[in-house]
């Protein structure tokens, strides 16, 4: 198991090299490395969906992996809404049960980080009840792909060990990276998987997606959010699946083991 207590918890990347390193002490450590992705513009999984798969699904294998060696889970940050779930959420009760058992690793563009206001003092993002994350925070428009340079390196996803793991409904970002990682493991040997778990977008989030549409006086903001709707109802299972829930294998995928559930 790493030495947690060498490791800081919130780094700025600044350069190529010290991304490199991170990159290195995660390959050196992790026996296995998830990467979570979520909705993009279709937010939100109802309560017991969420609560069902982690049960059913992800705290299951999680623990399977840890029989084998280290488990570094990696995400892109997004905040832990205990009303509201969505892959912040997923990511917060996954800390919460294996607590330092498993590496957790956020990582933010500036932009992002809900912390900003606090500059230059950086706190680590975090569980909803303070489980914190080792935090990677970029500066804005410097790597291709911002924090999928990070969690979508060509050297991690190489790795006989990576994997990631699609979260319920999701959008155009998540076909774009489940694309790029396929793209990346040209001439790969070994088998590298992706998992998607299919879950409908949540009612609650539609209501609450409602109730701004009334309150907001902003015509542009209006309009986009009327589209998400139309979206979301177009696409209940989010772009990756087709209206019924079935997934949308594409070619671009073709590098790829992938598992749907």
């Amino acid at each position: 198991m790493p030495d947690m207590t060498k490791k800081s918890f919130v780094t700025l990347v600044d350069s190529e090299e010290r991304w490199e390193q991170i990159v290195g002490s995660i390959l050196q450590d992790s026996a296995h490395i998830i990467a979570l992705r979520g909705a993009g513009s279709f937010n939100g999984i109802s309560i017991p969906d969420a609560e069902r798969l982690l049960e059913t699904q992800l705290i299951p294998r999680i623990e399977k992996f840890i029989i084998d060696g280290y488990v570094t889970v990696i995400y892109d940050g997004d905040n832990d809404d205990r009303a509201y779930p969505d892959i912040g959420y997923i990511m917060g009760r996954i800390r919460e049960h294996f607590g330092d058992r498993i590496d957790c690793y956020a990582v933010q563009v500036w932009s992002w980080y809900r912390y900003s206001n606090e500059l230059p003092g950086m706190r680590a993002l975090h569980s909803a009840h303070g489980g914190e994350y080792r935090t990677v925070l970029f500066p804005d428009n410097t790597y291709p792909g911002n924090h999928d340079h990070f969690s979508q390196h060509v050297r991690l996803v190489r790795s006989p060990g990576y994997e990631q793991w699609y979260v319920g409904a999701c959008g155009l970002i998540a076909s774009k990276q489940l694309a790029d990682y396929s793209t990346k493991l040209s001439g790969a040997a070994g088998t590298h998987r992706a998992t998607i778990f299919r879950l409908p977008v949540s009612a609650e989030q539609e209501i609450k997606i409602r109730r701004k549409i009334i309150e907001t006086t902003d015509d542009a903001k209006r309009t986009r959010l009327i589209e998400s709707l139309e979206r979301r109802q177009g696409n209940p299972y989010g772009l990756l699946c087709s209206p019924v829930g079935e997934f949308i294998k594409l070619p671009e995928y073709g590098n790829l083991q992938i598992e749907v559930l």
